[in-house]
């Protein structure tokens, strides 16, 4: 029976209609009739691989991120919809989102610049993000459709994804992606990290900081997670993503990729633009591969940042966003190590969150785990 009520989910079309079949499931108890004797048996189902919703317990979305309005939150979970060739590139914030859904609007466009972008302000509208497209006056259903396979952008954990397609997750070291988030931040001058007094400031001068690097990661939410309470959604941390990532280890409806690997030599990065080519359907070849890795350096996406960015003036002119600050224009290309450290207390707070979290699962350290991800994607995916 769970069988069946997971080949039924698969035929759901959005989060929405996933819950009614869970809650009406749930309502009865789970259980059926039994069959009178004379009944046939039935037939077995056709053996298949398994999908995230045959190994992840499901958690309803909520509303974690306090960017984005309830209104669009809803929209996204009511109303979008998946196909089983599309892409969501699911992934926690700050560990490659951006330069893996770029690397994916290269290879399925032939890697044509400016051509794949033109008419388009910015990357969002050829690779929407469901959660925020009402916030910013797009609809996820039509925005880069005329693109195959239709790839989207997201921050649900799996546990919470949209059914019905593929997946593309991305790893990165905890520590690296607190400093990224913070910095971030930092860029677009949030209020709650720089000084909102400090209204405007030259390219050279440095933002009066109202927190430190391991303030933002042990007293913030934004990396550490925070639990359900009556007043604030559950909002899974980094180490929960990964945990759920080695749930799905033996799962090929999901990719999964290691950013370091990105920003290493080339052989590595031509290698991984290969897979992810593959996994999308779309047959590779040498010169599109090349164009891609090209066109995806740090360097060549730094000369376009505007690309990159959220349509800033979009959302204040619809003035939907739940916090707009987090939507303001800001780098999401560093060309520089980011120059922060972290104090005992935050060290110690990165080494237990993997000891309770991750360590458990059998990986001793981050790169242990990496090195895991590495051998499944080469057993699954050649």
């Amino acid at each position: 029976q769970i069988q069946i009520l997971l080949e039924m989910m698969m035929e759901m079309d959005s989060l929405a209609d996933a819950d009614k079949i869970i809650n009406a499931h749930d309502s009865q108890g789970g259980e059926t009739d039994s069959p009178p004797e004379s009944a046939a048996a039935p037939m077995p189902m056709n053996p298949r691989s398994p999908i995230p919703r045959d190994l992840l317990e499901r958690i309803p979305v909520g509303h974690p991120d306090s960017m984005m309005s309830t209104e669009s939150v809803r929209r996204a979970v009511d109303s979008f919809r998946t196909k089983p060739t599309d892409i969501i590139v699911a992934t926690f914030a700050k560990t490659g989102t951006t330069l893996v859904t770029w690397i994916c609007h290269l290879l399925r466009t032939g890697a044509k610049v400016p051509e794949s972008l033109e008419g388009y302000e910015t990357l969002y509208e050829v690779v929407p993000w469901p959660m925020l497209s009402w916030d910013i006056g797009i609809d996820p259903n039509v925005a880069g459709s005329e693109f195959e396979p239709r790839v989207f952008k997201s921050h649900l954990r799996m546990a919470s994804i949209y059914p019905g397609c593929k997946y593309v997750v991305t790893v990165r070291d905890p520590a690296k992606v607190a400093l990224s988030f913070y910095n971030f931040f930092i860029a677009k001058r949030v209020p709650f990290v720089v000084d909102p007094k400090q209204d405007t400031f030259d390219a050279e001068e440095e933002p009066k900081l109202l927190m430190d690097v391991s303030e933002f990661l042990v007293d913030t939410p934004f990396v550490r997670g925070r639990p359900q309470t009556p007043t604030a959604d559950l909002r899974a941390s980094v180490w929960e993503y990964y945990a759920e990532y080695h749930a799905l280890m033996a799962c090929p409806d999901v990719l999964m990729l290691v950013y370091e690997d990105f920003i290493a030599d080339d052989d590595i990065r031509m290698g991984n633009i290969r897979t992810l080519c593959k996994f999308m359907g779309i047959v590779d070849n040498v010169a599109l591969v090349e164009r891609t890795a090209s066109m995806s350096t740090k360097a060549y996406m730094a000369q376009r940042t505007s690309t990159f960015d959220e349509p800033y003036q979009r959302a204040k002119l619809l003035n939907r966003a739940a916090d707009v600050s987090q939507l303001a224009p800001g780098t999401k290309v560093a060309l520089q190590a980011h120059s922060q450290t972290f104090d005992c207390r935050a060290t110690q707070f990165l080494q237990s969150q993997w000891n309770a979290t991750m360590k458990p699962l059998g990986y001793s350290d981050y790169g242990s785990f990496c090195e895991a991800v590495r051998g499944r994607n080469q057993k699954l995916f050649g």
